[in-house]
């Protein structure tokens, strides 16, 4: 096992080959069982290799098709040294590409099939580039649903409104008053699916002078204090205008989660912009109605990986059709069983709603309520703290 050991962490004097295969003759019980498990039963039809040199390094398992490497680690890697090497692999393996996902021994000898259970969803889409080096999810949606399912609360509020520089007053509020997550709208002239109150807020935040620049140029900073899940929410022709590769990184260097535009279709978001959201750790929020189709619905949830949004109605945002005259579709949803979490959104607009939501969805996306509140509002802060206490308490 010292020999093991040398060979691994302190640079054999063999090439990265040579090393490669003279590891593959020693095995510790983790990586063994591991190896079994992946050769026997073929997670995803993908194929691993064991003992896979790559550069300078030699990875416990790599799949080429999806680009993961597999480490399983002893009591070794809790030393300040080997953490320090871990972290530069980690580094330079997300560099060239390739994502990485670590267990500890116990980890795989205590509950492989958990193990197992891990590989196979990181295996459905590529991982994503803040994935830890020790494993752990830094995602921050995915983080939150890990954390909390139930009961979550997202808000919306318009960037630019109701004055140019409230975007940062309106996120901080909302985190110190208690919202699980913060989508903000990017303002547009000729919104698709917003009603009468998200399309007054976008004109005012246009008059007042807001842009997709001026809106990274507002966030460059605001991870220094805010930190909970945000998302973008917007339309297709400003991004495309702006550039939607510039776009995903700026969104990413800023330290946005995710993005919403309904009108991008799920055939050119696959074959077209899919990699440029990938690439910047992004995940895409897709949005279903009562009348998509569950064929429809399932593609979606394999293309997702954050979580779906479940429009209560085939209306805009902000409408006053009874909604509890959904309660069908949102029960059809519940039953579909889908691997991403579900927040429910138009229409949500005070306790009741917002608790009917949490009964068949992880919770629920307030926009219009919030805006109509903001609207005249002379203390952003207190107007924020009475509109929350109302739906949490």
């Amino acid at each position: 096992m010292k020999e093991y050991n040398e060979n691994l962490h302190n640079n054999a004097k063999g090439s990265t080959y040579e090393n490669a295969k003279f590891l593959r003759e020693f095995k510790t019980k983790a990586e063994d069982k591991l190896w079994q498990n992946l050769r026997s039963r073929q997670l995803n039809n993908l194929k691993f290799r064991r003992q896979h040199p790559f550069g300078e390094y030699v990875l416990d398992f790599y799949c080429h098709e999806v680009k993961l490497c597999i480490e399983v680690d002893g009591n070794i890697h809790n030393e300040k040294l080997i953490i320090e090497n871990d972290d530069e692999r980690t580094k330079f393996l997300n560099e060239n590409g390739i994502n990485v996902i670590r267990f500890k021994n116990e980890e795989v000898i205590g509950d492989i099939n958990l193990v197992l259970k891990k590989i196979a969803e990181c295996s459905n889409f590529p991982l994503s580039k803040r994935r830890g080096v020790r494993g752990e999810v830094t995602n921050r949606i995915n983080k939150l649903f890990s954390e909390k399912n139930k009961n979550i609360l997202n808000v919306y509020y318009t960037a630019g409104f109701p004055d140019l520089e409230s975007t940062t007053v309106v996120l901080n509020a909302l985190q110190k008053h208690s919202a699980d997550m913060v989508e903000i709208g990017m303002p547009y002239s000729d919104p698709l699916a917003d009603g009468p109150v998200i399309q007054q807020s976008s004109m005012i935040a246009l008059e007042n002078g807001m842009t997709i620049q001026i809106l990274f140029e507002q966030l460059k900073d605001c991870r220094k204090n805010f930190h909970l899940p945000l998302l973008l929410m917007g339309y297709l022709n400003p991004v495309m205008q702006f550039g939607i590769e510039r776009f995903c990184k700026m969104a990413n260097e800023v330290g946005v989660d995710g993005i919403i535009l309904p009108d991008l279709p799920v055939y050119e978001f696959e074959n077209e912009y899919k990699k440029y959201f990938e690439q910047n750790d992004l995940h895409f929020i897709f949005l279903i109605t009562p009348e998509t189709s569950e064929e429809r619905i399932k593609k979606i949830d394999r293309l997702s990986t954050g979580f779906i949004y479940a429009v209560s109605s085939s209306s805009t945002t902000g409408t006053n059709k009874e909604f509890d005259e959904q309660e069908k579709y949102f029960s059809r949803i519940k039953q579909m069983n889908l691997k991403n979490p579900v927040l429910i959104g138009f229409g949500i607009k005070d306790k009741q709603t917002f608790d009917i939501a949490c009964k068949y969805g992880n919770g629920a996306i307030i926009g219009s309520a919030y805006i109509n509140a903001l609207n005249g509002s002379a203390d952003i802060k207190k107007t924020t703290q009475q509109f929350l206490e109302s739906i949490l308490r």
